[in-house]
């Protein structure tokens, strides 16, 4: 079996090597040269554990880039894995899909091929796509991606399911095309969602959603412990021994942030709006997530006065640990909201490229390490911490309580530590004479 992939982004970069590890013939068409080459000199442009060694393993064999169309001619199967970015009113922007669409139709020479959707696309997507391609031999599979930043590579090649949506459910051509694509998964016994294109499109928005849903609870539940005294901690693990509560997604901390959960989230929303149904409960997912981090910004606030000239350590920069990605970071959010103060922030990540990035958008000097005067990035924890009044951690890394905090503690000027994630053993941190302040569990 022949595949092309487009979009060489997060979701097709792992598709492709994913696939090209069972053994297929895959080729990736991306628009953007410069990654097309440095993908064919086996060069990863993102941070993810485990695709650099698989790339190098078939690059140059059975995997290969290009930025020409035409190779969809030989593929069997298409995987469409281009990004559906949120627009300014909050709809997932369609533009790229639509347009990636476009370029395959004129490609297609009448022979029959299957073109999956595995971009998260708004309901009634698939059909739209399908109406595109009327005049072509084709079917159109609508098959959502679950993978989890930090652990694609491990969630594509393990997955809990995998949905395949289809026009007619009584055809059993494209259903047998993709169970034969997905063999892989049918011999590890992972189970088949088989069902329509509306279904299987509403799955991915209603698991991310749920998912947020339930951080963004156990985060409105730590305001009334950090109140009342209570550890939420403590309710959390609790409340995660029940079967039908489960214990993922119920660390409260700062908001949730990355690539997902926002923007799907708030295309959820716009579809409700879209078909004139108020969405109570996923607003409220939303409108609680945006409001934890100035929540935790006054619990700063609150202990210094003023942060004007104050300097704060930043820990984490990524959404989340072991990734690279910064969109929608609580980190970055929290950053520009202490330098809005007057305040000074160093801050740290433990991944490099994750670091790099934060150059980048900033447009650091990197000789100087600073941008406007207020905001410095090091390589180095120990040199973030030097000399500053608290300590923030933005970033759920488990690194943390690894470190010297005795050296860290003769380091600040002030010992006082505002822990975002709730990661540090807080009594441990105590016992060395820090002031801490967590989410729910002072």
């Amino acid at each position: 079996m022949k595949i092309s992939v487009i979009g060489t982004g997060y979701v097709g970069l792992i598709q492709s090597v994913g696939l090209s590890e069972f053994g297929y013939n895959v080729v990736g068409i991306d628009i953007d040269e410069s990654k097309i080459k440095q993908l064919n000199r086996g060069e990863c442009p993102l941070y993810e554990e485990g695709v650099e060694e698989l790339l190098n393993k078939h690059v140059g064999k059975n995997l290969r880039f290009t930025t020409s169309y035409d190779e969809i001619k030989d593929s069997d199967v298409i995987f469409l894995c281009v990004g559906t970015p949120q627009d300014e009113e909050g709809n997932a922007d369609l533009r790229f899909i639509y347009s990636a669409t476009e370029s395959i139709r004129k490609k297609l020479d009448g022979n029959y091929k299957v073109i999956v959707i595995k971009s998260t696309v708004p309901i009634g997507t698939n059909r739209k796509i399908k109406e595109m391609l009327k005049d072509c031999n084709v079917d159109v599979v609508s098959n959502p991606e679950f993978l989890r930043e930090g652990l694609a590579l491990n969630d594509f090649l393990n997955p809990d399911r995998i949905v395949l949506g289809f026009e007619n459910l009584n055809n059993p051509r494209p259903i047998e095309i993709m169970k034969e694509a997905y063999s892989y998964f049918s011999d590890k016994n992972v189970p088949f969602i088989i069902t329509d294109w509306e279904s299987s499109e509403l799955i991915k928005y209603a698991a991310n959603s749920f998912l947020a849903t339930k951080i963004s609870f156990i985060n409105e539940l730590s305001k009334l412990a950090d109140v009342v005294g209570g550890d939420i901690k403590t309710i959390s693990r609790a409340m995660g021994f029940d079967e039908r509560i489960g214990n993922k997604f119920l660390n409260a901390g700062i908001g949730y942030g990355g690539s997902c959960f926002p923007k799907d989230v708030k295309a959820l929303i716009k579809q409700f709006e879209n078909n004139n149904i108020e969405p109570k409960l996923i607003r409220a997912t939303d409108e609680v997530n945006e409001e934890q981090i100035y929540w935790f910004l006054n619990k700063i606030k609150k202990y210094y006065n003023n942060l004007n000239g104050k300097t704060f350590a930043i820990l984490g920069l990524a959404f989340k640990p072991n990734t690279d990605d910064l969109r929608e970071s609580r980190g970055i959010k929290l950053i520009e909201l202490l330098l809005e103060e007057g305040a000074i922030v160093k801050c740290f990540d433990y991944v490099e490229k994750a670091r790099e990035n934060t150059i980048n958008r900033y447009k650091f000097d990197k000789s100087k390490a600073f941008y406007g005067y207020n905001l410095y990035l090091f390589e180095d924890i120990y040199k973030t911490v030097e000399n500053v009044d608290g300590i923030i951690i933005t970033t759920e890394y488990s690194n943390l309580n690894e470190e010297d905090w005795n050296k860290i503690g003769n380091l600040v000027r002030n010992k006082v530590v505002f822990d975002g994630r709730n990661i540090l053993d807080k009594n441990k941190i105590k016992n060395l004479g820090f002031k801490y302040f967590g989410v729910g569990r002072n």
